[in-house]
């Protein structure tokens, strides 16, 4: 995928069959270990009564090998990765999801406590780092200042990971409710601020997306 470059505080537009009882196994597994991990969450005062209804696996331990909260790195790349319904979202360069708090949109930083920066890391990187986008990613990449480092913004929004994403393409903190707001995937080639947040919600027998700016299109099941 074609890259190009630039320094934080700058802008850039820049099958084989299975069994079916395999099949159900694994569904039944990842069903209890959703019910787990929320109810896990739920009793920490980490998640809102609003998330309970979405879809989501959070156990919040799986993907801590993934992610070292308050580690800054001298570079990072930005890259765009469809990942099924959610359409084409900002990662990390290793696939990962970024997401974004809705109370964050201007910028200031409300995820400050040691929980939240554990449960999603920011994404860091030392002062005058160079940050590298793929082709797909549209939108202005600048920083704020969090204490010694700088946390990569897109399109003014702070972005973060999310410590149960265990795996490339995980979207487990999707419209997940902690910490004072709603967390939200990144609209990739998105170039408005409004627009940044993916919100996704069930409509008959496909999904809605909405952006921030309140274009909505539909998709089919298929």
């Amino acid at each position: 995928m074609p890259t190009h470059a630039t320094h934080a505080g700058h802008a850039t537009h820049a099958g084989h069959a299975t069994h079916a009882s395999h099949a159900d196994h694994a569904g039944h597994a990842a069903s209890g270990q959703r019910r787990t991990a929320i109810a896990g969450l739920i009793g920490a005062g980490l998640i809102g009564a609003a998330a309970i209804g979405a879809a989501i696996a959070v156990p919040l331990t799986a993907g801590a090998q993934n992610v070292r909260p308050g580690t800054a790195k001298s570079s990072a790349t930005l890259l765009e990765r469809k990942v099924g319904k959610y359409g084409e979202i900002l990662t990390n360069s290793s696939g990962f999801s970024l997401y974004v708090l809705s109370t964050e949109s201007k910028g200031k930083l409300h995820c400050t406590s040691k929980s939240c920066v554990a449960n999603w890391p920011p994404l860091l990187v030392a002062k005058n780092a160079k940050i590298t986008v793929g082709s797909g990613v549209k939108g202005k990449i600048s920083h704020v200042t969090r204490g010694s480092k700088w946390q990569v913004t897109f399109n003014g929004w702070p972005v973060y990971r999310f410590i149960a994403d265990s795996k490339a393409g995980a979207t487990n903190g999707e419209k997940l409710v902690a910490f004072g707001g709603t967390w939200y995937l990144v609209h990739a080639s998105s170039s408005s601020n409004s627009g940044t947040p993916v919100k996704n919600t069930s409509s008959g027998g496909g999904t809605t997306t909405t952006t921030g700016s309140g274009t909505t299109t539909t998709t089919a099941p298929w």
